[in-house]
């Protein structure tokens, strides 16, 4: 009977304990928020270019250059997404992979794409690609970067080698 006793007191004892710390616990939070500024929506903002890119979009033409700088238009299709949270997914195939040389054919790479606005720039990151992208002729190649240009409802990404431009392909957003 004793036992019973000391549990009889020990119980809201314990029970006042922790409630006393309990109510001891600030319910507000512990520091003042940061000042900070509003995100920049200007239209040539990283958020304005991410929120164009951002969508399906279908190739409407791709265009090789040669080293004296003369287009040669190859016949190709392909598709690119470009989610919220900057990731991006290319799938293309060429209609005749011998004319864009050996190793072209198709491609098929997704990874993030990282916009740098002063630059006009897309880099690409964390590339994955199926097949073998090592084989891809050079002007191709996921590791290269991609200027893009807004033009009405299209886009174009062209990669260079210094200022001259490699290829050039143009998209229009899908419906």
């Amino acid at each position: 009977m004793r036992s019973l006793g000391h549990r009889a007191v020990a119980l809201p004892a314990a029970c006042l304990l922790a409630g006393g710390l309990l109510a001891g616990c600030a319910a507000a939070p512990r520091q003042k928020p940061l000042r900070t500024t509003a995100v920049d929506t200007g239209t040539t903002s990283m958020e304005a270019v991410r929120r164009q890119l951002e969508g399906s979009w279908t190739l409407v033409s791709l265009t090789a250059f040669d080293a004296a700088g003369a287009p040669k238009a190859l016949q190709a299709t392909g598709r690119l997404t470009y989610d919220a949270y900057g990731n991006l997914e290319l799938s293309a195939s060429l209609a005749d992979p011998a004319a864009a040389g050996p190793g072209a054919g198709a491609l098929a790479m997704k990874g993030r794409a990282v916009v740098d606005t002063s630059g006009k720039r897309l880099v690409m990151a964390d590339v994955m690609g199926q097949g073998a992208v090592d084989t891809l002729p050079a002007t191709l190649t996921p590791d290269k970067v991609r200027y893009y240009a807004f033009e009405g409802g299209t886009l174009s990404l062209e990669t260079r080698d210094g200022t001259r431009v490699l290829t050039r392909t143009v998209w229009k957003k899908a419906q």
